[in-house]
């Protein structure tokens, strides 16, 4: 559980919700596009930019929406904010 002011949304909000986030390795899911990928960037036919050449664990479903009341008595709703299921994507 956090506040809804630790979430880094810009609300002010002492109310807390329950926040679910994805983690861990997704070597199992590695593709040809991935193999591929990390082969271009190692011969550096693909410029410094940030490009991971592997998938990631990301939120394939999110829990219902989350209400709240702000410090100014202001409600407010947040889509898509806890994971409920994850996967490697």
């Amino acid at each position: 559980e956090v506040s809804v002011s630790e979430l880094g949304l810009g609300y002010e909000s002492d109310e807390t919700v329950l926040f679910r986030y994805c983690s861990g390795t997704c070597e199992a899911a590695v593709r040809s596009y991935d193999l591929s990928l990390k082969s271009m960037r190692s011969r550096r036919r693909i410029r410094k930019e940030k490009i991971r050449a592997r998938p990631c664990c990301r939120p394939l479903a999110y829990d219902d929406d989350v209400s709240f009341l702000d410090a100014y008595n202001r409600y407010y709703t947040v889509n898509e904010l806890s994971a409920k299921e994850c996967g490697c994507v």
